[in-house]
């Protein structure tokens, strides 16, 4: 009986040993490429630009210069500004959809998502087609005093970028209200209005911080809204450009990094605190009945169709900007911009996206995974936590911060330790290649994926761990034959979340990309920077498709997979 009982002991001790050694070694990964670089970032933050060690002067200087201290005041403005147009409307959006009789809900529903599946960029090329200097409603309307660049631009095409994020948390918060709530203040002969703000209100009120938060975080963050539309309106990501790419200035690029990343880390974190409070819904909750109003749902379809119409007015834009030849002196239809002939990389720049957003979408979801399933069995609370940390950081984490500091970190060959010592840098090699970029995507996007897996390895049930240790099956046979079938959903899920924020991302891979891989998004920059916005446009469009052709994917993969299972 003895021999019986150590036998697997030792097998289990082992089998925890291998996968702890599994579990670090990860950790370890995760450590490179997410908190060595922000350690270099933060080191840099007090160092002048040839290298000297400085202090606080940078953050002197930078809060000395009114030209530049401007820009952060001008950010927190239009974060604040376009986070309460784009969380109001995305609130009226969800409650016309709920709450409300109104028709065409499910086209209304899609069009409100098709935001996600294309480079916030796109949204300023829209606007400037429609109300540039020879804009078509400034030529149709004779508005030429009227200017969509600056403040207003900017305002207008970062509610656009947060509005389905913000749509999306409020519908899901308003769907788990219960009806049994609104039928006794019926009884009580309360009004809807004050149903809606003594009901309504205090039920989302934390899915409603969870948008505005979020959208803050988005909007203070964004670069690609103000180098396309922006004009010279000063925010803090654009500054950071200048430093980086036009001044050489990595220094106070560092400087700029961290004063995004106070702000944002401070909104992540009050967030967090935020979905710890959220409650679970009621078994006893019943859905929310639908009176018959027909003018209530006038108002709502009319107030609904407002950021509809704003977002298919700036996609046709675009559409109509690729495929005239040149507004408003040929109105002749072409394809040629289709092309991107006006660029050196020509239509290239899209073949890589695909191949860097395939390969961050392949290995990104594999590693997630692997690095939850790791997790799930592993108990060690110090692992645990510092697991956790690393994967929370990097949605605390702007773009642009990560991009710069890959720069500081990768694109050094060698670090000085002492004098006449130095220490090679092992992963200078990445410099350069796809690679970087494809790792610069997996860190960025880690978290949602990783708390995703996480979330669906708990949902197996526990008991088919000590069932399969008492018929001796391996863990490896666990996790190939149990797990990973039965996350299957998960895993084309958060492939699908990879491939798509990999095709639209700018602010990461801006300051990474080399001559040989440059994306078709930075590429839409460029394009625009050189007054070529047809052909910018078209370029939006493709990756428009491509993302809408995957999502069309993942929805028939799905309900394969659901009806194989049924």
């Amino acid at each position: 009986m003895t021999a019986f009982r150590t036998k697997p002991n030792s097998l289990s001790l082992q089998a925890l040993n291998i996968h702890s050694f599994l579990f670090i070694f990860c950790i370890v990964i995760v450590g490179i490429f997410l908190v060595i670089p922000l350690l270099f970032l933060l080191f840099y933050a007090f160092l002048d630009n040839n290298g000297n060690f400085v202090g606080l002067q940078n953050f002197r200087f930078y809060l000395s210069q009114e030209s530049l201290s401007a820009s952060l005041k001008n950010t927190i403005f239009v974060s604040i500004t376009s986070t309460c147009c784009g969380v109001g409307f995305a609130l009226i959006f969800a409650y016309a959809i709920l709450r409300t009789n109104i028709p065409y809900k499910k086209i209304l529903y899609y069009i409100a998502s098709f935001p996600l599946f294309v480079p916030n960029l796109m949204y300023g090329l829209g606007l400037v087609y429609l109300f540039g200097n020879k804009g078509i409603l400034t030529t149709l309307f004779g508005l030429e005093d009227f200017s969509i660049y600056g403040f207003l631009g900017i305002i207008i095409a970062q509610s656009i970028y947060v509005f389905p994020q913000s749509f999306l948390i409020l519908y899901l918060g308003l769907k788990s209200s219960d009806y049994r709530l609104y039928e006794q203040a019926k009884i009580m002969g309360i009004s809807p209005f004050k149903s809606f703000l003594h009901i309504t209100l205090p039920s989302i009120k934390l899915p409603l911080i969870s948008a505005i938060l979020v959208s803050f975080i988005l909007c203070f963050t964004d670069f690609g809204t103000p180098i396309i539309i922006g004009g010279g309106y000063s925010v803090l990501s654009i500054e950071i450009y200048k430093q980086i790419i036009g001044a050489q200035n990595l220094s106070m690029g560092a400087t700029l990094s961290l004063l995004m990343f106070i702000p944002s880390l401070i909104a992540f974190v009050i967030l967090k605190k935020v979905e710890k409070r959220t409650q679970s819904i009621s078994t006893k909750a019943t859905h929310y009945r639908i009176d018959s109003n027909p003018l209530r749902d006038s108002i709502f379809f009319i107030l609904a169709s407002i950021p509809i119409l704003i977002i298919i007015g700036v996609m046709f834009a675009v559409f109509l900007a690729s495929i005239i030849t040149l507004y408003p002196h040929d109105l002749s239809l072409t394809l040629r911009h289709f092309l991107i002939k006006s660029s050196l990389d020509g239509i290239e720049t899209l073949s890589n996206s695909l191949i860097i957003s395939l390969l961050s979408a392949i290995f990104g979801t594999a590693f997630t995974f692997f690095f939850a399933y790791l997790y799930h069995v592993n108990k060690n609370a110090i692992l645990r936590n510092i697991a956790n940390f690393l994967v929370l950081l990097p949605a605390a984490l702007p773009g642009l911060v990560l991009g710069i500091s890959y720069i500081l970190f990768f694109n050094q060959p060698d670090f000085k330790l002492a004098e006449n010592v130095y220490v090679v840098n092992a992963f200078y090699w990445l410099y350069g290649t796809l690679w970087i970029l494809v790792a610069c995507n997996i860190t960025h996007f880690f978290s949602v994926p990783s708390l995703s897996f996480r979330n669906a390895l708990c949902k197996v049930d526990c008991e088919l761990e000590s069932v399969s240790h008492t018929m001796g099956i391996s863990r490896w046979s666990m996790f190939k034959h149990v797990y990973i079938p039965l996350c299957l959903p998960t895993i084309l899920e958060n492939f699908m979340y990879f491939f798509l924020n990999s095709m639209v991302s700018i602010s990461a891979v801006i300051f990474i990309y080399s001559a040989s891989n440059k994306m078709a998004a930075i590429t839409i920059v460029h394009l625009d920077e050189k007054g070529y916005i047809e052909e910018a446009a078209a370029l939006a469009i493709l990756i428009l498709c491509i993302n809408l052709g995957v999502k069309l994917l993942y929805d028939f993969g799905i309900k394969k997979y659901s009806k194989e299972k049924s």
